[in-house]
């Protein structure tokens, strides 16, 4: 009697056998002097058959995000994107971070090249970048924080083996050397802010010639030392007049339309506090409440979630921060004022003057938000140098009494 043969197990699609392992074959796209291309690979081999079938299946799944490409030959421009979606999954960074994150990446491509493989950028070429960044008059600053970015995106690029070695790891931030005059002025080294009575013209400037709330803003900035984050994302709850404090909670980010606008918590731990005020900002708080109550009343509401400041188009959302900039710019043209100055400028102006009245400088930090803040440090110790100059003559008077 003739044996039948014993037919041979049929597989998953796209699974293979061999010496009863079980492997997923696939093929990436790959590009070939410029031109596209399709290269065969195989997943690592599993025990059973649907196993590996299971394996394809999510690999199929990301080739249809378009996340899946030969790793070894992934361009710059494939690993962006697939870095920034891995990024945000993995670090939930704040929108802000994303949006700073991304425009050093794209500073990066567009150096290199969208089709350059990420294995044939050397360190040369990095370099390169960071001094074209400097010959292009970006500040030292800037570009510490674009090479933190792109960084730290080759770094992941070395620990997902897509990459060997990372070409930015022995990279070089160009130097920046101070002239004499930044020295002996310390022009360099310390932010922009505004005198006693330049703070005073402005202020009055902004109450006579600013839009409705304004004024209000601006004052309740420069007497409070908030980041403008936090006080866009005041709610009149935040508001707490017989105990005459702020109450800072959270901060407010923007990147396209204050219709999107996200509420998310403040810097660091820090950042959480009671900042008390006084009858200035107390009348300011209360000069915008009563707007706000007109403009109900008026029927013009379009969004109702309790923000003390409005935005002018779409009232009841919050303030535009990039309105506020220009606005500030304008302001300080009419007033007379150097135009580097921005809002921001306003908190660095509150530590001058604290620190003028002689505040201590950790009374200072609680109240800014901060524990260790080199740049208010800085500020600090400029504005109090004549004090210090004073400490030896004080020495002088305790010993001869």
């Amino acid at each position: 009697m003739v044996q039948k043969k014993e037919k041979k197990k049929s597989l998953p699609p796209g699974v293979r056998e061999r010496n009863g392992r079980y492997t997923y074959r696939y093929s990436v796209e790959v590009i070939k002097d410029g031109k596209r291309d399709r290269k065969q690979k195989e997943t690592e081999s599993y025990p059973t058959a649907l196993e590996a079938y299971n394996a394809g299946i999510l690999i199929k799944a990301d080739q249809l995000k378009g996340k899946l490409i030969d790793e070894k030959n992934i361009t710059l421009g494939q690993w962006k994107e697939r870095w920034l979606e891995d990024y945000v999954t993995e670090r939930d960074p704040r929108p802000t971070t994303i949006r700073n994150r991304t425009t050093a990446l794209n500073s990066f491509s567009k150096h290199v090249g969208e089709h350059t493989r990420v294995k044939d950028i050397d360190v040369n070429d990095y370099q390169k970048w960071l001094n074209k960044l400097k010959k292009e008059g970006r500040k030292k600053g800037t570009i510490k924080e674009y090479h933190t970015s792109v960084q730290l995106s080759l770094a992941d690029a070395v620990r997902k083996k897509v990459i060997a070695e990372s070409p930015a790891a022995s990279a070089i931030v160009p130097a920046f050397k101070q002239t004499l005059e930044q020295i002996e002025t310390g022009e360099l080294d310390l932010p922009k802010y505004l005198e006693k009575k330049e703070l005073k013209h402005l202020l009055s400037v902004v109450r006579f010639r600013g839009r409705p709330q304004e004024y209000e803003i601006f004052t309740i900035l420069a007497y409070t030392g908030l980041r403008i984050s936090e006080l866009l994302a005041l709610k009149v709850t935040d508001f707490y007049e017989k105990d005459r404090y702020i109450s800072i909670t959270k901060t407010l980010t923007v990147i396209t339309s204050v219709k999107k606008y996200v509420l998310g918590p403040p810097k660091n731990k820090t950042s959480i506090r009671k900042v008390t005020i006084g009858e200035t900002v107390i009348k300011a708080i209360k000069s915008q409440l009563a707007w706000r109550d007109q403009k109900i009343k008026d029927g013009v509401l379009q969004h109702d979630a309790d923000f003390l400041f409005w935005s002018y188009d779409f009232p009841g959302y919050p303030a535009s921060k990039t309105y506020l900039e220009d606005r500030f710019n304008e302001l300080l043209k009419i007033a007379e004022l150097p135009e580097a100055l921005t809002p921001h400028s306003l908190r660095h102006t509150h530590v001058t003057l604290l620190a003028e009245a002689r505040e201590e400088l950790v009374v200072i930090q609680e109240r800014l938000g901060h524990k260790n803040d080199d740049i208010t440090k800085r500020v600090y110790l400029h504005v109090t140098q004549k004090q210090r100059e004073l400490v030896p003559d004080r020495f002088e008077k305790v010993m001869r009494t």
